[in-house]
């Protein structure tokens, strides 16, 4: 019997890669505004179109490893030892006395910015789910 998997097709694989990185990238802003205060604390974040090529390149999930203390731990299986998700620290000029370069106006505009992203690429799933439903019931309702 021929085996037909539905949902394991390329535009599923990219949309939960999607999800995969726009969380990741929720966490690292996450962890930038809780350490706002923290002396020398070094904002960090993720490029999501990095990540997004690269883990569709391996054609695998995403996954986080820390290289320093202080770096946010992200879940999934690493490849080869290398992560996927491109995370960037801020290492250039801070912008308070004691070191810190968190900018909380931009991370709060990042934060948004990503949450749309999120909530588009959910979306988008929840359609292609309707389309099957749809497809299953026959166009019936």
């Amino acid at each position: 019997m021929c085996e037909v998997k539905i949902l394991d097709d390329r535009t599923m694989r990219t949309l939960e890669t999607a999800l995969d990185v726009a969380s990741a990238r929720h966490q690292v802003i996450t962890n930038n505004v809780a350490n706002v205060d923290t002396p020398g604390f070094k904002a960090a974040d993720v490029d999501f179109v990095s990540s997004l090529e690269r883990a569709m390149a391996s054609h695998g999930g995403l996954a986080g490893r820390a290289t320093r203390a202080g770096h946010l731990s992200v879940p999934g299986p690493v490849v080869a030892g290398q992560s996927l998700v491109v995370q960037t620290v801020d290492e250039g000029v801070s912008m308070k006395v004691d070191g810190n370069s968190v900018d909380i106006d931009l991370e709060m505009a990042g934060m948004a910015e990503n949450a749309t992203m999120y909530n588009t690429f959910a979306q988008l799933v929840s359609n292609r789910f309707s389309i099957l439903k749809y497809v299953i019931s026959e166009g019936r309702r």
